[in-house]
């Protein structure tokens, strides 16, 4: 059944009720002096919703590691919208999420500049991944390479790096 949820985005819908253990998944808000990082595990598309409406209780984040890999049961566009990262890392692999709605959804928010991958998702087109220099692991049989956020120790910026591609960029925290 679809539970009645009270929506605070336009074009809402609610999926039917999560009866796996996602719905046991705890999310994480790191915080650093300015810098605010969320990470809500396999989160779903009601629970995040829940988060975000009729009050935002997350806030807006700095970085947001997507939830569920980037499945389309979760990353609710109300809940994303309202963290409004500056930086998304999508923690998918080849063929396991990253997929294209969530993808969409993160290159609509406003304010963001960058999303990183740590895989290129084999099954969509190019223009559902990000940037190829943004992919940590470009072929489905990689060499397990690793994105990595370091904060600076006054907390005013921030710097995402894929080692393995000689890959960094650094970012003002809000």
């Amino acid at each position: 059944s679809t539970p009645q949820i009270r929506s605070c985005g336009e074009n809402f819908e609610a999926k039917p009720e999560d009866t796996t253990d996602n719905v046991n998944s705890l999310g994480i808000l790191l915080t650093f002096g300015r810098f605010k990082f969320f990470d809500g595990g396999d989160l779903t598309w009601n629970i995040e919703n829940r988060l975000a409406c009729p009050k935002n209780v997350v806030g807006v984040v700095d970085v947001y590691q997507v939830d569920h890999h980037g499945l389309d049961i979760s990353n609710n566009p109300a809940f994303v919208r309202a963290l409004n990262p500056r930086v998304a890392i999508i923690n998918d692999g080849p063929r396991k999420g990253g997929e294209a709605r969530t993808f969409a959804t993160l290159k609509s928010l406003n304010e963001i500049e960058a999303i990183y991958q740590l895989h290129r998702n084999v099954r969509t087109v190019d223009k559902d991944n990000t940037m190829s220099g943004y992919i940590a692991n470009e072929e489905e049989v990689c060499q397990g390479n690793l994105i990595k956020i370091s904060v600076d120790p006054t907390a005013r910026s921030y710097t995402v790096s894929i080692p393995a591609r000689q890959l960094s960029r650094s970012y003002r925290t809000r």
